[in-house]
């Protein structure tokens, strides 16, 4: 309601999920969040706060939330994955 209120656009919730993904959750997916899941419960029955669950390669681990807040990883225009994204005709808020 702000938001429509301070720009004049019609405005609607939108569940991220469904479409940060394209759509319902593969197998993959559903095993990646149990990984994750897990290893963040197992963080929290060691007493390991202000840590963040990361998958490097193909492992599972942690590492400190200092290390990474507040830091911008840019990916670059011509990657690979944007190429493939702009090929599909995904908005990346930038014009073609």
């Amino acid at each position: 309601e702000q938001i429509e209120a301070g720009t004049g656009l019609e405005t609607r919730k939108t569940i991220l999920g469904y479409i940060q993904r394209g759509g319902s959750p593969s197998p993959m997916d559903r095993i990646l969040a149990t990984r994750f899941g897990a290893s963040a419960v197992d963080l929290i029955a060691k007493d390991l706060y202000g840590k963040m669950v990361i998958k490097k390669g193909e492992k599972i681990g942690s590492t400190e939330l200092s290390k990474v807040a507040g830091k911008t990883r840019l990916v670059p225009p011509n990657h690979a994955m944007v190429e493939k994204a702009r090929g599909l005709d995904i908005c990346l808020g930038n014009k073609k």
